[in-house]
């Protein structure tokens, strides 16, 4: 079977060659370097890269808790390794994001290898996030992101599968409103609301709840089959409706 290259805002995954039961696969992105940092390696071996959305549909929407902390710990790897170069995303999806399976089973050995790479195939599928057009600088000033007004509209922000923040949805609404002046020339918004979307990413992924109620509340219903567990209480600091104040910390 023939492998189209996958392509997430300049971001672009081809194979190169087979091996055995691997294959070898190349992520190249000449447009955001500061992505690419935060890739262990941009050519490694791999049985098979393929997006959320379609590693979703492989497995029936059958997720466990196990691989949803796994999405969490990856997707917090690299917002870090992007924070530290004074970026951050402002959103994602489904679509933003690749799965790098080791082996022909997509089920998980629960096996922590903290000093992997991209090719160890002792490794349990891994997650990356790839679109660079979601990518803004940081203002290591208030923590905001610099959204170029220009290119920043709810069409163009974010991909259609794209969760995203209450303040990131107010923000948006600015480049389509009277209310906007010319000149606007950036939106802000802190860069914390990268949380707030990777927690609803992960809510979907395991819970398959697409979206938030505005008026969720400090016990929300669509958390109640992970009560009281670490990852409900991970999830509720990363939804706290006061940005500056979300944490992105399992404890």
């Amino acid at each position: 079977m023939s492998f189209e290259p996958i392509r997430i805002g300049n971001t672009v995954i081809t194979k190169k060659a087979n091996r055995n039961n691997t294959h070898a696969y190349e992520i190249k992105n000449e447009a955001s370097p500061h992505l690419m940092k935060t890739i262990k390696a941009s050519s490694f071996e791999a049985t098979d890269v393929l997006t959320l959305r379609d590693y979703l549909k492989r497995t029936r929407y059958a997720t466990e808790m196990y691989v949803a902390l796994r999405l969490a710990h990856d997707l917090g790897q690299q917002m870090q390794a992007l924070i530290s170069g004074g970026h951050c995303f402002a959103c994602l999806g489904v679509d933003d994001v690749v799965v790098v399976t080791h082996r022909d089973s997509d089920a998980f050995t629960h096996k922590a290898l903290p000093h992997s790479t991209l090719s160890d195939r002792r490794m349990d599928p891994q997650f990356l996030f790839l679109n660079d057009r979601l990518l803004f600088e940081v203002d290591e000033r208030d923590g905001t992101l610099l959204i170029d007004r220009k290119t920043a509209t709810p069409s163009t922000i974010s991909s259609i599968s794209a969760f995203l923040s209450p303040e990131l949805v107010e923000t948006l609404k600015l480049t389509t409103t009277a209310t906007a002046t010319a000149t606007t020339h950036v939106l802000r918004v802190h860069f914390k609301t990268a949380y707030y979307s990777a927690a609803q990413l992960i809510i979907y992924f395991l819970l398959n709840v697409d979206r938030i109620p505005d008026d969720a509340t400090a016990d929300p219903e669509y958390l109640r089959p992970i009560k009281g567990t670490k990852l409900c209480w991970f999830l509720m600091r990363c939804l706290n409706r006061v940005p500056s104040e979300r944490m992105y910390v399992y404890i």
